[in-house]
C-alpha cells in the first residue's frame, strides 16, 4: 500500500512538472506585456549552474525595437525536491519560480529604454507569466508579462 502510495505521488509530481512550460535553454521568448499586446522585448537563456538552492542563468535581454541593443540580466530559478538538477532543468519542460535582482539586471520598458529591472516568473498554460518591475526614482513601473 506504502509503495503504490509513492508511486502515484512521484507521478503526480512529474506530471505536474511534464506539463509544466520551461525556462528552456533553446527558446526565444516573447515578453508580451499582458492585455496591450506590447513586447519588453525577448529573452534567451545560457544555463551557469547550481548556486545553492537555485539553478542560474543569464539571459540576453533583445530590446523590442532594435534586435543589435542587448541587456544582460542574471535570472535565479529554484530548486524544487522533484526538480533539484540544473542540468535537467535547462533541458525539459520543469519550472518553478524565476527572479532577479535589479542590480543584476537590465532591462526595456514599453519605451525601449534601458532600466533596472526585477523579474518574477513562473510557469502558466500558455507559457512563462510574471511580472516585469522596473524601479525608477522611488517609482515602480510594474508591467504583467507573458512570454508564449
Amino acid at each position: 500500500m506504502k509503495k503504490s502510495l509513492l508511486v502515484a505521488t512521484i507521478l503526480a509530481l512529474s506530471s505536474i512538472a511534464g506539463s509544466a512550460s520551461a525556462l528552456d535553454a533553446g527558446v526565444v521568448r516573447n515578453l508580451q506585456v499582458d492585455g496591450i499586446g506590447r513586447s519588453l522585448g525577448f529573452l534567451t537563456v545560457t544555463p551557469l549552474g547550481w548556486d545553492g538552492p537555485y539553478c542560474d542563468y543569464l539571459a540576453n535581454w533583445g530590446s523590442p525595437f532594435n534586435p543589435n541593443d542587448i541587456n544582460l540580466c542574471l535570472l535565479h530559478e529554484l530548486r524544487t525536491p522533484f526538480a533539484p538538477s540544473c542540468i535537467v532543468n535547462e533541458r525539459f519542460d520543469i519550472i518553478t519560480f524565476i527572479t532577479s535582482d535589479p542590480g543584476d539586471c537590465l532591462g526595456f520598458n514599453l519605451k525601449g529604454e534601458t532600466l533596472p529591472a526585477a523579474v518574477f516568473l513562473s510557469e502558466s498554460d500558455c507559457g512563462v507569466t510574471g511580472v516585469v518591475s522596473f524601479p525608477c526614482a522611488g517609482i515602480a513601473q510594474v508591467y504583467p508579462v507573458v512570454a508564449c
